[in-house]
């Protein structure tokens, strides 16, 4: 569906999403030993199916999704019925930490606010991925995308880190919001630019909305942030 801003440039819409709920914590309350094979948890996968009706009337075009299963799968959900095919990218993948040095963690503090120093020169996330290499990842993805003009309504799945990086390229912020910007579980994110009709040159972005969850749309019931509820999870387990 063609959409034209009020100079005439070419519209095209984003909705971002974050994949749903999912525990990274085992039965014994350690974390999983491989975090990029999680799926969904049953509460996931409904928080995902409300998604999809809510947004049963979105004229999707295209569907792009980290190559993580929580992802994947996320996006099968909310686009059930439509005969979309999703799209694997492993440049949405998210942030990996270092596993020696997550094991040394023995503060959950530094869990919970791993993204604290993001915008710092160098930092890294739990000694890991580089918030600044995964940036320019994230970003080049995005560009392509954005330069393959088939398309005019984009789902895209990824993750609470990889979705802060997206919002921050549309603030034109890049990693200096990035610690600032929360996103719950199978949040919505709307995100429009619009195109130069000659040149296809970006003249401007908006974000339209942001971390909106259907099942919880004015944060009622939710006061932590998605690190934090990691967090939360490890000290329940480890108390228990």
């Amino acid at each position: 569906m063609l959409r034209t801003a009020f100079d005439g440039s070419r519209r095209r819409r984003i909705y971002l999403f974050r994949h749903g709920d999912v525990s990274y914590v085992d039965e014994r309350g350690n974390r999983v030993a491989d975090s990029t094979a999680v799926r969904l948890t049953p509460w996931g996968r409904e928080q995902a199916e409300m998604t999809g009706k809510a947004l049963t009337n979105i004229p999707f075009d295209r569907a792009v999704a980290s190559a993580f299963p929580r992802s994947v799968e996320t996006a099968e959900i909310i686009l059930a019925g439509r005969n979309l095919p999703v799209e694997r990218h492993d440049d949405f993948v998210e942030f990996q930490s270092d596993a020696s040095y997550r094991d040394k963690i023995l503060d959950l503090n530094d869990i919970a606010y791993s993204f604290r120093d993001a915008h710092l020169p160098g930092a890294r996330y739990n000694g890991g991925d580089s918030f600044e290499e995964v940036n320019a990842r994230v970003v080049a993805a995005l560009e392509r995308l954005i330069a393959e003009p088939e398309w005019d309504t984009l789902a895209l799945v990824a993750h609470g880190g990889i979705n802060r990086l997206v919002i921050g390229w549309a603030f034109g912020t890049g990693l200096q919001t990035f610690a600032a910007i929360d996103q719950n579980t199978c949040c919505l994110n709307v995100i429009d630019f619009d195109e130069h009709p000659e040149t296809r040159t970006i003249v401007r972005k908006s974000v339209r909305a942001m971390n909106i969850a259907v099942y919880d749309v004015v944060k009622e019931g939710n006061h932590l942030q998605s690190l934090e509820q990691i967090a939360m999870r490890l000290r329940a387990k480890a108390d228990a």
